[in-house]
C-alpha cells in the first residue's frame, strides 16, 4: 500500500532533487523516492552497526536489521574495524564478553 505524503523542501533541496531527476531522466516524485530509499538503507545499516558495536545484538540479528546477508554485514564490520582480534578492538571484545556474562 502506498500513501501520498506532502513535504516542503527549501530551494537548495529542490535543486538537488531536480538534479537527480534530470540525471536519471525521471520525474521529481521518483527522484525523491530514490533518495528516501537510499537514506533508509543507510540509516538501517548505521543503526545495525551501532547495535553491534554497543553489544545489543549479534552479527546475525544486525545483518537482518540492515537487510543484508550475514557475510555482507560481517565484511562491513571488518572494513569499519569493528570486528577482529587486533589491539584496536580489545575494548569492543571485552564489552561483548561482559554483555554475554549478564
Amino acid at each position: 500500500m502506498s500513501e501520498v505524503v506532502y513535504v516542503r523542501f527549501d530551494d537548495e533541496e529542490l535543486e538537488f532533487i531536480n538534479e537527480i531527476a534530470k540525471a536519471d531522466k525521471t520525474d521529481r516524485s521518483k527522484a525523491i523516492k530514490k533518495i528516501v530509499d537510499y537514506a533508509a538503507r543507510k540509516i538501517k545499516i548505521e543503526r545495525a552497526m551501532s547495535n553491534y558495536k554497543n553489544g545489543r545484538h549479534t552479527i546475525r540479528e544486525c545483518a537482518e536489521t540492515a537487510g543484508m546477508r550475514y557475510f555482507e554485514f560481517f565484511e562491513l564490520l571488518a572494513k569499519e574495524n569493528l570486528i577482529g582480534t587486533n589491539p584496536d578492538n580489545t575494548d569492543l571484545l571485552l564489552n561483548k564478553i561482559k554483555n554475554l556474562a549478564k
